[in-house]
């Protein structure tokens, strides 16, 4: 049995980038950039009204204004301020020569005579030429994971086909002969594949489009034939369930037969304590535990950063430190375990917790508090360690 930190330094050690390829901006959504982005203008284009008004010459102190012109956004001015003079302008459109200030309609009043100024505020209400962006710099550095906003920016600098790193082909198994799919009813003994589904999720929400070959029942060669059918289609293959040491847990035996190199078995963490991670060539195995509660904790905190780490994302510490809002005890401390708590403004409250099956207590969470090991009890207001979930 190996300590987490342990466990999730030989993981990493077997993360390689995949490659790259090149991809649409409208498949970019959650991809990392392989490549720098440059702008090819400066944003804004032009000197542009930051809101509806009249566009003015700052120095000009005259009591009427006669309007020249209107000016909508995508319209190119054709007439040039002049003292006592002023153009019509909407929000985004591009100032007229000889203006630098717009005048909010707020601020003025139509009369017989011309356009008068019932305000003269200091605020120019200009976009400048280049203010937001110049023409010629970096605006997305490589390593960039591709958000709708990051997409806006792309789009505005024209990039429609963007290198990207490519993402692994993922595989999903789950084991049981207790398990039956989330349509049917379970007769006695048996429960719904929840593990599975998760795990699919949380693959799609790294962006992820995984492949699901459905539960291989307890037997050695059911088994089998799974895991060599998810060996041959995946990069990574991530199984739930089996890999404990009850005479129907079948999944390491299992790998070691297919040539799977087993690099850990147990990790001194809770709830979680029989993963197995393993290598084959260039393909990783990970043997989650068959409760829930351990699938989402493991996948957490082993699978996504050897995710990240294969699209050349740097493992973050994704950990942040809240005060404690109750007294907390549990009752051995002999690993690292992790509980759901609910994050507020004030802190994090921890939730009433059963165990690694009580799946309903994840529902109602927000996060999960890291307790090291060798702490029995944290007084309300310290600080802990939580991951957002």
């Amino acid at each position: 049995m190996i300590k987490p930190d342990q466990a999730l330094k030989i993981i990493l050690s077997q993360a390689q980038v995949l490659g790259v390829e090149a991809v649409t901006l409208n498949q970019s959504l959650g991809r990392v950039l392989a490549e720098k982005i440059y702008s090819d203008l400066d944003i804004p284009a032009f000197n542009r009204s930051a809101m509806d008004g009249f566009a003015v010459n700052s120095k000009d102190t005259s009591k009427v204004f006669e309007i020249i012109e209107d000016i909508p956004a995508g319209y190119v001015p054709r007439k040039k301020i002049r003292f006592g003079r002023c153009s019509r302008i909407m929000t985004g459109a591009m100032l007229p020569r000889g203006a630098d200030k717009v005048v909010k309609v707020e601020d003025t009043k139509l009369a017989a005579n011309g356009l008068q100024l019932t305000a003269f505020e200091k605020k120019t209400n200009v976009s400048l030429k280049g203010e937001d962006v110049k023409n010629g710099q970096l605006i997305l550095e490589k390593g960039t994971k591709i958000r709708p906003q990051e997409a806006a920016m792309l789009a505005t600098v024209g990039k429609t086909k963007i290198k990207v790193y490519c993402q692994p082909k993922v595989v999903v198994v789950s084991t049981g002969s207790e398990l039956v799919e989330p349509a049917c009813k379970p007769k006695l003994g048996q429960i719904r594949n929840s593990n599975g589904h998760m795990l699919m999720l949380q693959l799609k929400r790294l962006g992820i489009k995984a492949k699901y070959l459905g539960i291989a029942r307890d037997n050695f060669l059911a088994t089998k034939k799974l895991v060599e059918k998810g060996l041959k289609q995946a990069d990574i293959l991530i199984l739930s369930g089996g890999v404990s040491v009850g005479d129907y847990d079948f999944v390491e035996a299992v790998l070691r037969k297919c040539g799977v190199k087993i690099l850990f078995n147990k990790v001194a963490i809770k709830p979680g304590k029989p993963t197995t991670f393993g290598i084959k060539k260039n393909k990783v195995v990970f043997g989650l535990p068959g409760n829930p509660v351990s699938v989402l904790v493991i996948f957490e905190l082993f699978v996504r950063p050897f995710i990240d780490a294969l699209v050349s994302q740097p493992n973050k510490d994704r950990f942040k430190q809240y005060q404690l809002l109750l007294d907390f005890k549990r009752k051995s401390a002999m690993r690292e375990q992790y509980f759901p708590v609910t994050i507020e403004e004030r802190g994090v409250r921890p939730i009433k917790f059963h165990g690694s099956a009580h799946m309903q207590a994840l529902t109602q969470a927000s996060g999960i508090m890291l307790v090291p090991s060798g702490k029995t009890s944290i007084k309300k207001g310290t600080q802990v360690n939580v991951r957002p979930i």
